[in-house]
């Protein structure tokens, strides 16, 4: 029964936090197709590079220039990407010729040996998002080979976004697990309000309808819900602290609790199965583990520097999702 009346709650929750927040911009934003142009040694290697990134779907959305071509503006461009083996300098030229646009174009060099390189075309991916993350959703959206890279980078940038609003709001610096952690309401709203918004960016990536908002955050919530009570994160992160003597930053609650949600819709977009309570508990651990590595003031003093440090199954800086559920 208290869980049914936490569920309701969680629920008339995001519904309030929905009729404050514009999804329109993000609506545009995701169903405007992006542009992307690959310029390579030959026309071949270009076309090749443009469908190793892009997939077939990119095929329409792609422009191709040799590194020899004229780098004459192309409209619309979302980001370009210059593979230059022998050193030519298209990559300046095409800077040159773009320098004038604005918002500046992202512009990508694709550090693989060959055009079908796997991890470098899938380093490329995130480094195009990276530099141009208002596009993710529309990358991620229109071309499935995007779809993990800008599921990454949504999940990323909210989390980060959160943690990081959490250090400069009035919230209390360290929060008591036992008491009322809705007393800083006004700022969870705040954090709430961004979940929302990364959930309907992952519903855009995945395909959903836009204009059922509601019907987006009804499918959803079940599958998320564990993950909006800040209690609830606020308990399991500290459990897995060495010294949880029941206070933790506000910094973990805003990053742990973002990236769980975030984690669990994408565990359900992706296999159509709420996650169980074993793996939120293992998104909860993960994210832990991401967080420590993040240069956000007072997390290193915060987890001790042995803390975890070559520990058995410890992240590496460069490889934060080492795990099954997480898409390649």
């Amino acid at each position: 029964m208290v869980q049914k009346f936490g569920a309701l709650g969680a629920m008339r929750t995001m519904m309030g936090v929905l009729r404050e927040v514009s999804l329109d911009d993000v609506r545009h934003q995701a169903e405007t197709v992006p542009r992307l142009m690959v310029v390579a040694p030959t026309e071949e290697d270009a076309r090749r590079l443009g469908d190793g990134l892009a997939g077939p779907e990119g095929q329409y959305i792609t422009a191709y220039r040799t590194v020899h071509d004229s780098m004459n503006p192309t409209p619309g461009l979302d980001a370009v990407v210059v593979w230059d083996p022998e050193r030519t300098g298209a990559a300046s030229r095409v800077a040159e010729s773009l320098r004038y646009e604005s918002p500046l174009i992202p512009i990508v060099a694709f550090g693989g040996f060959h055009s079908h390189d796997v991890d470098a075309l899938a380093r490329t991916r995130a480094d195009i998002l990276k530099l141009n993350p208002e596009r993710a959703t529309a990358f991620g959206r229109a071309l499935p080979a995007f779809r993990s890279a800008a599921v990454k980078q949504l999940i990323d940038e909210t989390s980060a976004a959160n943690a990081q609003f959490s250090l400069v709001s009035n919230i209390p610096a360290v929060l008591p697990i036992i008491g009322n952690i809705a007393a800083a309401g006004a700022d969870f709203i705040v954090l709430t309000k961004n979940q929302v918004m990364m959930l309907y960016k992952l519903a855009a990536v995945n395909g959903r309808d836009l204009q059922n908002q509601r019907g987006i955050l009804q499918e959803v919530l079940p599958v998320v819900g564990a993950g909006l009570f800040w209690r609830t994160i606020a308990r399991e992160a500290a459990a897995l602290l060495p010294f949880a003597a029941g206070t933790i930053p506000k910094v973990v609650i805003a990053y742990v609790g973002t990236m769980v949600v975030g984690r669990a819709a994408e565990f359900y977009y992706r296999t159509g199965l709420k996650p169980s309570r074993e793996q939120m508990e293992h998104f909860t651990k993960q994210s832990m583990e991401v967080l420590r590595r993040l240069p956000l003031p007072g997390v290193e003093r915060f987890f001790g520097d042995k803390q975890g440090k070559g520990s058995s199954g410890a992240l590496r800086a460069d490889e934060p999702y080492r795990d099954q559920e997480w898409p390649r």
